[in-house]
């Protein structure tokens, strides 16, 4: 028997607060997409062929699950790659997989766990919330952060609700933040994404050394975020106000931590705004990039813009994969 798992890409927009003098950190707002996504097909075979017969970034995965799962796993898997996300992009993709490995597993093994489960059983939401839940249910995220709490121990053996410093997920033992709203976005909110074959984004030691460096971040930066996302954004999503939406989503890009990742990106992506900026409703940059969005309204225009963005990028000689999509507003899909 197999199971097959589709996921969705998440456009992370950016992180709240990371300053922490309120005893909390992170929080974050995205988006699941449709486009680009994940497929993967998880079949029980024997031990040897779990051992030999698996792509090199699904061990570790699938080592995890095993050493934290109880009780004891009854199987072994293979996993199939069969459709794969852009890795270091900003589009999740390492959550996007080790979710969707653990998921089909768990259906394997008759053993029913929601997402956040998941997320704990491979370590995946310690900064930020945004790829679980769009694996749960898709549509516009906003979660909200992580208890902090500098030189607290964080706990026994596994994850809790504590962080002690600004560290991204793949260093946080800590649980996956609550989602405090999730709401469908407008069939007809479109994004188009352009990755440019330049510089992947900040990852491993890299994206470790950049949040210790960088934070915290001043107070009144994040008090920007935070009114532009409480007054502009979230009533624009109920309101299903594109305009405003976008337009926000534009003013996030020189402000707070999402500030830090921008000012780290290839002039590529600078001129990339630029050119968003002339030909769209909003734009932005997907966590530590590179890859960037931006906002139109219809396919019809999100396809024309789709083409003008591969031209802009042909013009400079970069190779770039664009594509478009609007919300999966329902989260990961199974399939035997």
């Amino acid at each position: 028997m197999s199971v097959f798992i589709t996921s969705p890409s998440r456009l992370h927009f950016t992180l709240i607060d990371m300053n922490g003098e309120l005893g909390r950190v992170d929080g974050g707002i995205g988006v699941a997409l449709k486009e680009p996504s994940l497929k993967i097909e998880v079949s029980a075979v024997n031990k040897e062929a779990e051992k030999t017969e698996n792509p090199e970034e699904v061990v570790p995965v699938l080592e995890r699950i095993r050493s934290r799962i109880e009780p004891a796993l009854r199987g072994n898997y293979r996993v199939k790659i069969l459709k794969k996300l852009p890795s270091h992009a900003g589009l999740g993709s390492r959550t996007q997989l080790s979710l969707s490995v653990a998921k089909a597993i768990s259906v394997l093994e008759n053993r029913n766990y929601h997402a956040v489960e998941l997320a704990k059983l491979v370590g995946r939401g310690g900064t930020s919330g945004i790829g679980t839940a769009a694996f749960e249910n898709g549509g516009f995220i906003l979660d909200g952060g992580h208890f902090f709490r500098r030189g607290e121990h964080e706990g026994k053996n596994g994850m809790n609700n504590i962080k002690t410093g600004f560290l991204p997920s793949s260093a946080s033992m800590v649980s996956p933040p609550p989602v405090l709203f999730q709401h469908p976005l407008p069939e007809d909110w479109f994004f188009v994404v352009a990755i440019p074959e330049v510089k992947r984004g900040a990852h491993g030691a890299e994206e470790i050394e950049i949040f210790k460096r960088c934070c915290p971040i001043e107070r009144e930066e994040v008090e920007r975020v935070c009114r532009i996302l409480l007054m502009r954004i979230l009533p624009s999503v109920l309101e299903k106000d594109i305009i405003t939406f976008a337009e926000s989503l534009t003013m996030l890009q020189g402000v707070g931590f999402k500030r830090i990742e921008t000012e780290l990106q290839h002039d590529i992506i600078k001129e990339l705004f630029r050119f968003f900026d002339a030909h769209a409703l909003g734009y932005g940059m997907s966590s530590f990039g590179p890859a960037t969005y931006a906002i139109v309204e219809g396919e019809k225009r999100a396809k024309e813009l789709a083409d003008l963005t591969s031209e802009f990028f042909t013009e400079r000689h970069v190779q770039a994969l664009v594509c478009y999509s609007n919300a999966n507003n329902n989260g990961s899909e199974v399939g035997h």
